[in-house]
């Protein structure tokens, strides 16, 4: 029998702390909301510090969308952090890396995506103000080594209405100027990196068919093109105690220089020659270096980097998805020896032993970046992510079991949508894209992601993934797909062979309960709501406009139709679409991430709102009262992806929500 749990899908548009301490997230603050997403995930970064440390104890990270992450105990459990990192309106924003200084471990830098640059003093307790750069999309930063007030932001170049590619700061990150005369307007920035023996010189990393590697002797006000730099590089590693030589990763292998630059040999000898990551020297012994090789896993060189290792802790259960992508070593004590840890799709790993083993230190560690959720027929929660193992199915609260590991390796880490039949509780499809070209693929399990078979799509050469998949409730063999870039897809068998049947810039879809030829999907355009009566052969639009993000019928009178727009506005027809007015009296955002009517109870709908958090109408949209502005409204970030939220007592009440796969693309 179909479970009657609550469900309410929360479908962000775009993308994906409390206390610092080990207090749960979810208490009377935030009206008992919690975090129950899947232990896994990335440990994130696009610049070269994945890991900072203060001592041997403290370990600081970003999950990228899933948020920041903070350990007391080395990894035996992890909490949310960053209570005061937030933008003006009170939103988490998208932290893409982190930097520290040197001559003082408790203060570091966080650069975020679109929102500017903070500045912590105690280590991720509290966060100061965000502030931004002409050019908001930062992707890394630098500290000066000798001086904590002294930080540099890289940005992306994507948007040449955004000037500036590198900011510096000599304020603490109070002001930031445009630096780096010399630097192209590179398309592809990578890394920023500061010497440590000599803090004028700064390097710039470049992926874009230009000079690939940019020196500054000056403190960034000046760059200069390295002509015999390595192409495609991925980060540089400046050697922390000889001045002059700098360690650099490529998509060709390693490289060294001890010349500052001026010329390279290609180093790494038992290293796989054509993939390189992070880098990260032992503190305690320079001539120690960890290199990260995705799914080959971690190696280490004794020898500075001249040959490599490869080190058998993480093995073939250990490297699922992605593999290794982040390393980093804490800081030895006198009394005590550097710990190693590396990131993987399944989250943290920490070595006691310089890598001959690892254990799992994936406790609280909840930094799956989730795209879509779903319910099956057993009422299981399932979770389809990126850059992490596919898919999760719960077998509990806050609990999870794999059920991606079985799906090739190249889809499993791109998963963008999930669905489940409405009457078969094994009978699930989740929609990728291949890592090599992007083209996306379909994939259907009918025994629980036991094992996966790649479903049929005609009609379209350079399928584009899907945004959402939705089974038919009255009938589970009949399934439609929408996607922003390629149209409309419906199956006639259960999810094994696909058609295209129209070309439209598609993002949200509700199917009618009781018949499946009904379906209403809302356009990632401007142009509302379209609906089909002939199993979608044919799309009629309705009196709307804008970009829907979400659509959700009354189950007992489907006439009844709710849609939430990028805009903000909630609006409701009350006769299948001929009319429509706005519904969104009390509601309080910008933004409208999520909309969902209570199955058991249809007078009840949930809204979640970017900048305000979640609501709740008991009159069929015409008032909405808050039930959680604390929790929702942080995780409300528009370069989110999709969360749930779902109630776990008969009656909901704001005591009993829960945040389901938490906060990310």
């Amino acid at each position: 029998m179909r479970s009657t749990i609550f469900e309410i899908y929360l479908a962000l548009v775009l993308l994906g702390s409390i206390s610092a301490r080990a207090e749960r997230v979810g208490g009377p603050s935030n009206g008992g909301v919690t975090d129950v997403g899947p232990e896994a995930g990335l440990v994130f970064h696009d610049g070269s510090e994945p890991f900072l440390f203060r001592g041997n104890d403290e370990v600081l990270v970003t999950s990228g969308r899933a948020g920041v992450y903070k350990t007391f105990n080395r990894g035996e459990s992890w909490v949310r952090t960053a209570p005061g990192l937030l933008t003006t309106a009170g939103i988490e924003p998208y932290t893409a890396a982190f930097c520290q200084s040197r001559s003082a471990p408790e203060i570091a830098y966080a650069v975020t995506l679109h929102d500017g640059v903070s500045r912590t003093l105690d280590f991720g307790e509290s966060w100061g103000r965000l502030t931004l750069t002409a050019n908001p999309g930062l992707l890394d930063c630098a500290v000066d080594p000798a001086d904590a007030a002294v930080v540099y932001a890289l940005a992306y170049s994507f948007d040449p209405s955004f000037p500036g590619l590198l900011f510096k700061s000599i304020d603490g990150g109070g002001t930031f100027s445009t630096v780096g005369a010399g630097l192209p307007e590179l398309q592809a920035p990578e890394d920023v990196a500061i010497s440590p023996t000599n803090p004028q010189t700064v390097y710039v990393a470049a992926r874009d068919g230009k000079s690939s590697l940019y020196v500054s002797s000056d403190g960034g006000l000046n760059f200069r093109a390295l002509p015999r730099a390595p192409a495609l590089p991925l980060s540089i590693l400046p050697h922390p105690v000889d001045d002059g030589t700098l360690l650099v990763s490529t998509d060709n292998g390693l490289f060294r220089s001890v010349d500052g630059g001026e010329t390279f040999a290609q180093i790494g000898a038992g290293f796989p020659p054509s993939i390189s990551g992070t880098l990260a020297f032992d503190p305690s012994d320079a001539s120690v270096v960890y290199v990260t090789a995705g799914i080959d896993g971690l190696f280490r060189s004794v020898d500075g980097g001249l040959t490599f290792e490869h080190l058998s802790g993480l093995g073939e259960a250990e490297l699922l998805g992605l593999g290794v992508t982040a390393v980093g070593v804490s800081r030895a004590s006198a009394e005590e020896p550097p710990i190693l840890y590396a990131g993987t799709s399944l989250g943290p790993f920490r070595s006691d032993d310089g890598g001959d083993t690892f254990i799992p230190i994936h406790n609280g560690y909840r930094g799956t970046q989730v795209n879509d959720l779903a319910i099956d027929a057993a009422g299981r929660l399932l979770v389809a992510g990126i850059n992490s193992v596919g898919a999760f199915r719960s077998t509990g609260p806050g609990v999870y079991e794999l059920i991606g590991d079985t799906l090739p390796r190249y889809v499993a880490v791109t998963l963008q949508a999930v669905a489940a039949a409405p009457d078969y509780p094994d009978l699930y499809l989740v929609a990728g894209a291949d890592v090599i070209d992007g083209r996306a693929l379909i994939f259907r399990t009918t025994d629980g992601g036991g094992s996966w078979s790649r479903a049929t799509v005609t009609g379209d050469p350079f399928f584009q993934p899907g945004r959402r998949i939705a089974f038919a409730p009255s009938d589970s063999s009949r399934v439609y797909l929408v996607s922003p870039y390629a149209g409309l897809f419906r199956s006639n068998d259960g999810g094994q062979t696909f058609d295209r049947l129209s070309i439209q810039a598609l993002a949200s879809i509700a199917v009618d309960p009781s018949n499946p030829d009904v379906l209403y999907v809302g356009a990632s355009d401007t142009r509302g709501v379209l609906k089909s009566t002939d199993g979608g052969r044919t799309l009629q639009q309705l009196p709307t406009s804008g970009f829907i993000t979400d659509i959700s019928l009354d189950p007992q009178q489907p006439e009844v139709i709710y849609a939430g727009s990028r805009t903000g506005a909630v609006i409701r027809s009350l006769d299948g679409g001929l009319t429509f007015a706005p519904a969104g009296v009390g509601l309080v955002g910008d933004r409208v991430l999520g909309l969902r009517v209570d199955p058991s109870r249809p007078m009840r709908l949930f809204a979640w709102m970017h900048g305000g958090g979640l609501f709740r109408s008991d009159d069929r949209a015409n008032t909405w009262t808050a039930v959680d502005t604390g929790e929702t409204l942080r995780r409300s970030t528009a370069q989110a992806g999709q969360t749930r939220w779902r109630s776990t007592a008969p009656t909901p009440s704001v005591s009993t929500w829960e945040m389901g796969a938490c906060c990310s693309l």
